[in-house]
């Protein structure tokens, strides 16, 4: 999906709030803009996740938040039960 794409969906999706929505809408003219928060997903680097606040998938909001939470309760999952020390 490129960048307009995934804007697209953002502004439309019933899974976004309306105050994301708004500040997306507020941005429909500057495509440069929406290029920037949607070009790619926001990269967990060596210092954690980090980025600028705001709407978008190349933003820190609650909804990329959301996802790395996600990745990491899936990680803890894949690993099992195994207690520190255990010979298993």
């Amino acid at each position: 999906m490129d960048y307009l794409e995934e804007y697209k969906r953002w502004c439309e999706s019933p899974e976004f709030d309306e105050e994301t929505k708004n500040e997306l809408l507020a941005i429909r003219n500057d495509e440069k803009e929406i290029e920037d928060r949607f070009y790619q997903e926001l990269e967990f680097g060596t210092a954690g996740l980090r980025g600028v606040i705001g709407a978008g998938t190349n933003r820190m909001n609650k909804y990329t938040v959301g996802k790395a939470t996600q990745g990491l309760a899936n990680y803890i999952i894949s690993q099992g039960t195994r207690r520190k020390g255990s010979s298993d």
